[in-house]
């Protein structure tokens, strides 16, 4: 607001700054460093594991609509209002407390519907001052964010490089892309610069503001790179096939392997659904499903990730489901019957064999993996396979999980002899707490977590490993041991072992473990 008669002149430069000794955020990602952030040790310091960059924002912001924190929004407000009004080290601390002390994404929103109603851009210029200043010298992330909403309501085209810049980092992506998508001069050709700057949660907050972009590029793009991240596919496919028009782009006359191969994970992420938008909500997923096919059908040279997308379809329909009502979205009797009978026949070609078993060859443990999933689909035995590897890295190997899907009675005592001779069970079993069992700290824990799952296909066997689960400080290990030990017979649980199951649950921490407890040594007394 304009002030002819100020007495004292309003400027924020001179005022103590109120995030101590933390590195400037700002600074530290110009220069290339993403992580960790100044304040890690700060916002995760009662935690049992880290948030990955942005996931605590995706996933607020993905999965709950709570109601505006009424008290919070009142008191940020006021505090804001008050420096804007009066630029004092008091004012300035107060609100930067309020505003590191909670996150951000849960009540930004109303903050900024009050402070936009009814005023003009040249009025929001010290709010547009206190944005800059937070999100170019704070040192923590909730600051910045703060700042960042701030810049991208009342800022224009030249804040453009802060937001760049901030937005590399995908705990600040989503604040840059909604304050980009405000103010640049070309709003879908930045945000799309930024999508390819971030891989997490920021390429999946960043596309879905690109969802009704009529750029050609950036629709082309979409399908053939946009929804891929490291988070879920599964959050973008149906954006990306619905932007990108992927049912119209496998009907071109010269479909190219990028693209076949895109639509692949696509449409497999479409039927996995998981978290967001699936098969069901993308209107062309017949059409988009029944031309792919049709071009794998009439290929020999294509990968296991166009044997798994058929393969995976072909169970899709199959299986029950609403058909009544996707049939009003083309998947009709007739066209399922067709698909069906196509992906029958790619998913039974003999050259699939060879490929699975020249993957599982392979040392980069993603075509491994690849490999090993075709084999599940196949029917191919791979446990020695899975046991070697297990073997040369007992307590970092992924192989433990498949190894015991595998196992059966006749080979189950070669697997717990050995698990019982690499894993430290004495260093496993200090106790019972509230650990979540991550970090690789906790690497033989999580082995041995893979060999309890199993377990309860096998009453009264691996004692010694179900022991140590019972005294694990990783609740998932006890809780897998309380379970293979339910499956047990009567007669199996002597009094030595009934007498572990009493001491385990008289120094159980978790009362829902020691409900489990409770209950399983009722059953056997």
């Amino acid at each position: 607001m304009i002030r002819l008669f100020d007495r004292e002149p309003w400027s924020l430069e001179s005022l103590t700054p109120p995030w101590g000794n933390l590195p400037c955020i700002y600074l530290q990602i110009r220069k290339g460093v993403l992580e960790p952030l100044p304040d890690d040790g700060i916002v995760f310091k009662n935690s049992k594991f880290k948030w990955g960059g942005g996931a605590m924002d995706g996933v607020l912001a993905t999965h709950t609509r709570s109601a505006a924190q009424k008290q919070r929004v009142s008191e940020v407000s006021s505090a804001l209002r008050r420096l804007e009004r009066r630029a004092d080290s008091t004012g300035l601390l107060k609100l930067y407390e309020l505003v590191v002390e909670n996150t951000v994404v849960n009540y930004i929103d109303a903050i900024l519907e009050q402070l936009t109603d009814g005023i003009s851009p040249h009025d929001g210029q010290r709010f547009l001052t206190i944005g800059r200043y937070l999100a170019t010298k704070a040192g923590h992330r909730e600051a910045v964010k703060f700042g960042l909403a701030l810049m991208g309501a009342f800022g224009s085209n030249e804040e453009s490089e802060i937001f760049m810049t901030l937005g590399r980092s995908d705990e600040f992506t989503l604040f840059a892309a909604v304050a980009l998508a405000r103010v640049a001069r070309h709003p879908d050709h930045a945000l799309w610069d930024l999508a390819k700057s971030v891989n997490g949660w920021g390429r999946i907050q960043v596309v879905r503001l690109l969802r009704d972009t009529q750029d050609s590029a950036i629709q082309e793009w979409l399908l053939r790179e946009g929804f891929r991240n490291n988070v879920m596919d599964e959050y973008l496919a149906c954006i990306c096939a619905r932007a990108g028009r992927l049912h119209e782009a496998l009907n071109r006359q010269n479909v190219d392997l990028a693209l076949l191969t895109a639509a692949a994970e696509i449409i497999r992420a479409l039927i996995t659904e998981g978290p967001a938008e699936g098969i069901d909500d993308y209107e062309y997923s017949a059409d988009a499903c029944e031309s792919y096919v049709n071009i794998v059908w009439s290929r020999n040279d294509l990968g296991l990730e166009h044997f798994l997308a058929v393969a995976q379809l072909r169970s899709f329909l199959s299986e029950p489901g609403d058909w009544e009502k996707r049939h009003q979205s083309g998947w009709t009797d007739l066209r399922r019957q067709t698909i069906q009978s196509l992906a029958d026949d790619v998913v039974t070609r003999d050259i699939w064999r060879h490929k699975v078993m020249e993957a599982l060859s392979d040392n980069d443990d993603l075509v491994f993996h690849r490999g090993d999933e075709a084999a599940q689909r196949l029917s191919i035995d791979t446990w020695d396979l899975h046991f070697s590897r297990v073997k040369a890295s007992p307590l970092t190997s992924s192989s433990w999980y498949r190894l015991m899907r595998q196992t059966d009675e006749i080979r189950l005592d070669e697997v717990l002899t050995f698990a019982e001779s690499v894993l430290p069970l004495d260093q496993i079993e200090t106790g019972p707490a509230d650990e979540l069992g991550l970090g690789p700290n906790f690497r033989p824990h999580q082995a041995l977590g893979w060999v309890l799952q199993d377990l309860r296909r096998f009453p009264n066997r691996g004692w010694r490993l179900i022991k140590a689960g019972l005294h694990s400080p990783v609740v998932s290990n006890r809780n897998m041991a309380i379970s293979a030990l339910s499956a047990w017979n009567i007669e199996s649980l002597g009094a030595d072992i009934r007498s572990v199951l009493v001491k385990a649950r008289d120094a159980e921490p978790k009362d829902e473990v020691r409900g489990r407890l409770e209950r399983l040594i009722a059953v056997h007394p």
